[in-house]
């Protein structure tokens, strides 16, 4: 009888501890949703009009995508100097804080999420790119937008429930990469995607 009063009262905890969160946190995911449809869609209309060259190979393709990787690369190298900055602001300034121990714990945290990000974003968007069509290249770089936007979003509110603004902005670039990439997989049937050579 204890066991199950502990276990309710430690399901009611968590449900409170999630509506608070998704309190604080839900206007930015709201947000974050916005402004990526929002970049999409105006990419979407727009880039068409930019001179996109004409790749037919996949080679091609993912060689076009690659581009876009050291503008992407930028939020790695802001995330090292921002672990890099804390440590040297606390160890001068107040080496024996132990709010300093959590900014650079917070810090750290950070730039192992961001390298996680960035790899599966990479694996995404150079998947998409290899068996795109010419016309699919224009969201290349609605998505690397919205991606760099959000780490730089993430890298700003870092320990603020804003931050979930960035990070919203992160699973939309990554989800639309992985979703048309599998739509585009399974349209054409994955034979003809995997193979050099039709199966029909």
């Amino acid at each position: 009888m204890a066991t199950h009063s502990t276990t309710s009262a430690r399901l009611r905890d968590a449900e409170r501890s999630f509506e608070q969160h998704l309190r604080e946190t839900g206007p930015y995911i709201l947000a974050g949703l916005g402004v990526s449809s929002a970049i999409f869609i105006l990419g979407n209309k727009n880039i068409p009009q930019f001179n996109i060259p004409i790749l037919s190979s996949a080679a091609d393709r993912v060689a076009y995508a690659l581009r876009y990787t050291g503008i992407e690369g930028l939020s790695l190298v802001t995330a090292i100097h921002c672990v890099i900055g804390t440590r040297n602001y606390f160890s001068i300034h107040e080496p024996t804080d132990d709010k300093s121990n959590e900014h650079v714990r917070a810090t750290q945290r950070n730039l192992t999420n961001t390298v996680e990000q960035f790899l599966a974003f990479q694996a995404g968007k150079l998947a998409l790119a290899s068996i795109s069509e010419q016309s699919t290249l224009r969201l290349l770089p609605s998505l690397s937008a919205v991606w760099l936007l959000g780490r730089i979003a993430y890298h700003a509110c870092l320990l603020h429930p804003s931050r979930m603004f960035g990070f919203t902005l992160n699973q939309a670039a990554l989800f639309t990469a992985y979703g048309y990439f599998l739509y585009r997989l399974f349209s054409n049937g994955i034979h003809s995607n995997l193979l050099p050579f039709s199966l029909r």
